[in-house]
């Protein structure tokens, strides 16, 4: 419920989603190289969405609409390079090629970088939060709401089941790092409908059940989880790939962020399960995915909000510290993190300065945001 009847959406929360979409999904619109609309001979054309035009084709264009920022990151202003301050006078055509942030030891412009590196920075921090949520949730719902009296399997579903996770376990540290996330992910989904769909038609022969010690098992999973430190954790998943990319960078994030959700999930559904009309839909003999649908996550709403909010401003964080450190992301993508391993030069102030207060106020934005949105439940 909202407290209050207060609103959710505010014009200062509508500026800031309208902000980062725009860094998300339109930074060519904001920084590049290519036009963003010409005219030439009559005819009306947007190069921005083209791979091979470059803006020295349109010089005999009638019209040309260019991005604020003249520059893509990668592009290499020679006449410029070696750490250019953006107070310092500049070798440029036009007041237009400014470099207004200054430029790193290549040359490339930092406003630039800033902006292109705010949509890798804001993708990885979605994608990995949404991924943490789609491990962490399911299991702590699970364990929350059965723990250790409400399943029960018999021996063969036991072996089944054990048998079962060996065998994922196993093919998955092989095919982790040479396979697509997505046909891995879509080989995990399948194989976990028929693992059920099996353990649930061996369940209905006439043998012997036991109580299947379900939180206890998970529980001791999260502790042994939480027991592991984060650095070597992801030294040891930074060895599984072959190869640096933005997806293994979102698994890394998402493995070493599943835990924290599974837990504080937990004990809320705990709490929850422990309320009146819970008991009362227990008791009157409804479904347990019917109780967990309708009655457990519509509860977890709010918590699940402010969880993602979190999640995702430390998986930002996260990403800037692996690219700081030159691991993660491949080297023909930008990000925050880059550009402040730059600053290690000393007299290079302005590389720290505007990632960093960038990061800086990012992190303020969605810690901040997630404190307004908490007050709302």
């Amino acid at each position: 419920m909202i407290k209050g009847g207060r609103k959710i959406f505010s014009l200062k929360r509508i500026i800031g989603v309208i902000t980062l979409i725009s860094l998300l999904f339109f930074s060519d619109f904001i920084a590049g190289d290519k036009a963003i609309l010409c005219v030439c001979k009559g005819n009306m054309t947007m190069p921005v969405f083209s791979e091979n035009v470059r803006s020295q084709e349109t010089d005999n264009c009638s019209f040309c609409l260019f991005p604020p920022i003249r520059y893509s990151p990668f592009q290499i202003d020679v006449n410029n390079g070696n750490y250019v301050s953006p107070f310092a006078q500049q070798n440029i055509p036009s007041v237009c090629f400014r470099h207004w942030l200054g430029t790193d030891k290549l040359g490339r412009d930092v406003a630039a970088g800033i902006v292109h590196g705010a949509g890798i920075s804001l993708g990885i921090g979605l994608f990995a939060t949404f991924l943490s949520l789609l491990l962490g949730v399911p299991l702590g719902i699970s364990l929350g709401y059965y723990q250790d009296n409400t399943i029960r399997w018999n021996v063969i579903q036991y072996f089944v089941f054990i048998v079962s996770v060996f065998f994922v376990l196993f093919y998955i540290s092989f095919l982790i790092s040479s396979t697509s996330l997505v046909i891995l992910t879509f080989a995990c989904l399948i194989f976990m409908l028929i693992l059920y769909l099996l353990i649930r038609s061996i369940g209905k022969w006439n043998m012997t059940k036991y109580n299947v010690p379900f939180d206890l098992f998970g529980f001791r999973i999260l502790e042994w989880r939480k027991s592991i430190p984060a650095l070597f954790l992801l030294l040891a998943l930074l060895s599984l790939f072959s190869k640096p990319s933005v997806y293994n960078v979102i698994i890394i994030i998402a493995l070493l962020s599943w835990a924290d959700i599974a837990r504080l999930i937990r004990a809320e559904t705990l709490t929850i399960k422990n309320h009146l009309f819970v008991q009362s839909a227990i008791t009157m003999g409804f479904s347990h995915v019917y109780i967990i649908v309708h009655h457990i996550f519509p509860m977890l709403k709010g918590s699940l909000i402010v969880i993602a909010m979190y999640i995702m401003a430390g998986a930002v964080l996260m990403e800037a510290t692996l690219s700081f450190l030159g691991l993660g992301l491949p080297v023909e993508e930008v990000s925050w993190g880059k550009l402040l391993a730059e600053s290690r030069n000393a007299r290079a102030w302005w590389m720290a300065v505007f990632p960093g207060g960038c990061l800086i106020m990012l992190l303020l934005f969605l810690h901040s945001k997630t404190k307004k949105i908490s007050g709302l439940y």
